[in-house]
């Protein structure tokens, strides 16, 4: 009998190293005061890691948090402001540098609207865009 539980405890964990490896995931928070819906865009380093996720309307005096989890990963975001009569495509700030997302922790990120800079440089984790509107036809 003891060398039947040894053989299968030594099977178990012979199964358990030969699974897959652990895959560390990342909360990311978005924080949306942007007076608009947003869909935002991650598009991941080898193409594999990619999300579409929509963040409901929430404005400066009552912002909506919405919280995500992600795979760790160096994504391309895009955010996309969701017109009520464009529901579909949406509208993006003109932003000629791109920008990148290092997700290597816990994230936080504030959207404001296109044309909002903060007086003060607002808080760290705030993404900042153009103040020009750009639109999009796909």
């Amino acid at each position: 009998m003891r060398k039947i539980l040894l053989v299968i405890s030594m099977l178990a964990t012979l199964l358990i190293a030969a699974s897959a490896s652990y895959t560390k995931l990342y909360r990311l928070t978005i924080i949306n005061k942007s007076g608009m819906d947003l869909a935002i865009s991650l598009l991941g380093e080898d193409d594999n890691n990619q999300y579409y996720l929509r963040v409901p309307e929430g404005d400066r005096r009552s912002p909506t948090e919405t919280i995500f989890t992600i795979v760790p990963d160096t994504y391309s975001i895009n955010a996309y402001y969701i017109e009520p009569w464009d529901p579909v495509y949406g509208y993006t700030c003109n932003d000629p540098g791109g920008k990148t997302l290092e997700a290597e922790r816990n994230i936080r990120l504030t959207f404001t609207e296109c044309n909002y800079t903060p007086r003060n440089g607002g808080e760290p984790s705030m993404w900042k865009f153009n103040t020009r509107r750009v639109k999009e036809f796909y």
